[in-house]
């Protein structure tokens, strides 16, 4: 292991030839079903998800599923573990606005200080977007930046990472992106999509949609918007067919650009819930 190690979380889409390669660590997001909790885990996925959060509601209310970060003592376990070979850590995490890793990574950092070089980044995104920096950071360690050094190239990213959801299911919405209960279940009835983005790492509602193709035409046009494009990843979760419709537009329109079908995490279905797509983007920066 080189001067620097990465660390990150579980709702990171990292390619296993990425994990390989540099020096990154994950830890594991813990989400709780009632008074259960399982770790997110690569065998944990949203259908299993899903399928755990019907079997615990058993016809009663509905259950809402947490994310949590792991016990503080498991991240410093991870850190002092690493600090046997490696110099500096830099820990990376889920936008602090949707998953608690980032505080909880801050205090276990801040119980080792004076004793270990640690630096913790709020990625202000997701999926792709974390997946991003960490690969940003790990590329960097192993050509031999320093702490500082690989936090400005992170931080110099950051804003050049682009993220829209369509959801379904807009009960989830209410807790985590502060949509009225009333519109819910207006937009429940009624069978609207709910378009979001992700501003400074809120998921914020910008407008309705009815129709699958307009989900399509809509992602065709934020994903055209960019004029220098150096990754795109599609979430989808039961939006097979749309996927397939979503990448022929784009074949057709933006023929050179290559794509990357992502997982749906577990960590992010637990603010947006089933029947979701979604585009993250990496503009690069020139």
């Amino acid at each position: 292991m080189g001067k620097v190690c990465i660390v990150t979380d579980s709702n990171a889409s990292l390619p296993r030839e990425i994990l390989e390669e540099y020096p990154i660590k994950v830890i594991p997001h813990t989400i709780r079903f009632g008074q259960e909790r399982i770790d997110e885990t690569p065998d944990l996925t949203v259908e299993r998800l899903f399928q755990i959060l019907r079997e615990k509601q058993n016809g009663g209310p509905l259950l809402m599923p947490e994310l949590e970060a792991p016990n503080i003592n498991r991240i410093l376990d991870c850190y002092q573990q690493i600090t046997r070979e490696a110099d500096e850590i830099v820990s990376i995490h889920m936008s602090s606005h949707l998953s608690p890793m980032w505080a909880q990574s801050r205090k276990a950092a801040e119980m080792m200080m004076g004793r270990y070089r640690i630096r913790v980044i709020d990625s202000l995104s997701t999926s792709l977007g974390l997946g991003v920096l960490v690969e940003l950071a790990g590329k960097a360690a192993v050509e031999g930046a320093n702490l500082h050094e690989i936090a400005r190239i992170i931080n110099g990213a950051v804003p050049h990472l682009y993220v829209t959801f369509f959801a379904e299911t807009l009960n989830y919405l209410e807790r985590s992106a502060h949509l009225g209960a009333a519109q819910s279940v207006l937009g429940t009835m009624l069978g609207i999509k709910a378009m979001l983005t992700m501003e400074d790492g809120r998921l914020i509602p910008l407008e309705k949609v009815q129709s699958r193709e307009e989900v399509v035409d809509k992602l065709y046009d934020f994903v055209a918007e960019f004029a220098h494009i150096e990754q795109v990843g599609i979430v989808q979760h039961r939006y097979e067919q749309t996927q397939e419709m979503f990448l022929d537009r784009l074949k057709e329109g933006l023929p050179r650009l290559s794509t990357r079908l992502l997982h749906y995490p577990p960590s992010l279905a637990v603010h947006l819930g089933p029947s979701v797509m979604g585009v993250v983007v990496y503009e690069g920066i020139i």
